[in-house]
């Protein structure tokens, strides 16, 4: 979203108005309201993002992003829908062939092809990776990788030349990025998506909930694929999978929203619910304590010529608590890596922190002992490598003068003051522990807190 559009979020939205015409010239053409408001601030038509879309009269399906459309082979939506146990052909939807007009056709790559086998005409066969790149794969590497027999896709030379071409794909002791793959019991057992970060390492993701993998047209047992415990130890664990892709609507207590970029655009009135044509029996209400958690986006107050008549609709707060706000007395890097502990603790440890690690890792922030990231993967790496947790620094033990400056002092005056120190109270303070006056946390941080409430003031 563009952030000029942010600085109009407290526009009144009057409908049928003197103001509201007065107002409309002010946006672009096609807009009666800011465009925030819109599913694409690109044009007033466009549908939300990650929407599929086909015409009444056409089964071919697209993918929506940008005001483009991506065509989906057919073939992929048939295995997808066949072996689904969510959902069925009729959540596509349906708009008018001069809506689906609105839209440039693009190139036919888009995420429904993660993780599919495309084969050209000449049977030489492609694995679509997790960055949509092809990547040529012989059949021997394939029978060594168990790949299903479902996945597979015919199509022509002109669709695979749509896509980048990556590495071919040789190695039979793990697979590439874009796999789904479980572990376990067929059923009861657990669902991972495998991926390559920035540094090529396969990193695998585990989805926390069965519908997040099916939103993806993940087939069933046409691609997702059994795993040994051995293999899946060979791949860095990554964050868990829970949040649903662009495109797919969802309710909380009432309140239909649509999912972008993770957060939740709730739409705000139901003719504007209706306007977008969404399969309503697909406003999926499942598991809302994962809802809860989503951050909270510009609310959809308008599509098309369907403006919301709301007085006036407040700048969105985020749903969930701030560590930074929670932690005054911390500074804010440090605050704010307190609510990271469990995505940092989850690769390091390949599993989820119990909740004495939790409080172990947030109390070792909270009391000074580590304000960065970099500084608190090397010490749960230390931790997980050694099997002993570090020691929390004693308040009352003697410190050199150089670590109370550099480590301890910065610390303790941003938890009395919730500021950095002045230069010239940084210079007082210094001079005094160069003197001798203190050699601990304690003493130190007990002065700097009595000064504070007897003098106010940052030195004496």
């Amino acid at each position: 979203m563009h952030t000029k559009h942010f600085l109009l979020l407290a526009t009144v939205l009057l409908v049928g108005s003197s103001a509201a015409s007065a107002s409309a010239a002010t946006y672009p053409p096609g807009f009666s309201a800011d465009p925030a408001y819109y599913p694409s601030s690109l044009n007033p038509n466009f549908l939300p993002n990650g929407t599929l879309v086909k015409t009444a009269t056409n089964p071919a399906v697209y993918y929506i992003k940008d005001g483009t459309r991506s065509m989906i082979l057919p073939h992929i939506l048939e295995v997808w829908f066949k072996e689904a146990h969510y959902f069925k052909a009729d959540v596509i939807t349906v708009i008018s062939q001069t809506d689906m007009n609105r839209y440039t056709v693009t190139k036919s790559v888009n995420p429904y092809y993660i993780g599919k086998i495309l084969q050209a005409p000449d049977g030489t066969q492609y694995f679509i990776d997790d960055k949509l790149r092809k990547r040529p794969m012989s059949q021997a590497v394939r029978k060594a990788l168990l790949y299903p027999s479902r996945n597979l896709y015919p199509t022509s030379f002109a669709h695979l030349a749509e896509f980048a071409v990556g590495a071919a794909i040789t190695r039979t002791d793990v697979h590439p990025g874009g796999t789904v793959m479980y572990y376990g019991a067929y059923h009861g057992g657990t669902i991972w998506r495998i991926e390559q970060d920035s540094k090529g390492n396969l990193v695998k993701r585990l989805y926390l909930q069965d519908y997040l993998y099916e939103t993806q047209g993940y087939p069933w047992s046409g691609q997702i694929m059994p795993v040994t415990a051995t293999e899946l130890a060979k791949y860095v664990r990554g964050a868990n999978i829970d949040k649903y892709d662009d495109g797919w609507m969802v309710a909380l207590s009432g309140a239909v929203s649509v999912v972008e970029q993770g957060k939740l655009r709730h739409i705000v009135n139901p003719q504007i619910l209706t306007s977008l044509g969404y399969p309503n029996k697909y406003i999926l209400t499942v598991y809302p304590q994962f809802l809860k958690t989503y951050a909270t986006g510009v609310p959809v107050a308008a599509f098309k010529n369907v403006v919301a008549s709301t007085a006036k609709l407040p700048v969105p707060t985020t749903t969930t608590i701030s560590t930074t706000s929670k932690y005054p007395e911390l500074h804010p890097a440090a605050a704010a890596l307190i609510g990271q502990v469990n995505d940092l603790f989850l690769p390091i440890y390949d599993r989820e922190p119990s909740a004495s690690e939790n409080a172990f890792w947030v109390d070792y922030i909270y009391k000074g002992e580590v304000g960065t990231k970099d500084g608190l993967v090397a010490a749960m790496t230390k931790a997980h490598t050694t099997g002993v947790r570090p020691a929390i620094t004693s308040r009352t033990a003697a410190l050199s003068a150089s670590v109370l400056k550099s480590k301890w002092f910065p610390y303790l005056f941003y938890f009395v003051w919730h500021h950095d120190p002045s230069d010239t109270a940084k210079a007082y303070w210094y001079a005094r522990i160069d003197h001798g006056d203190w050699t601990t946390i304690q003493g130190l941080g007990g002065t700097i807190r009595y000064i504070q409430e007897t003098y106010g003031k940052e030195y004496k």
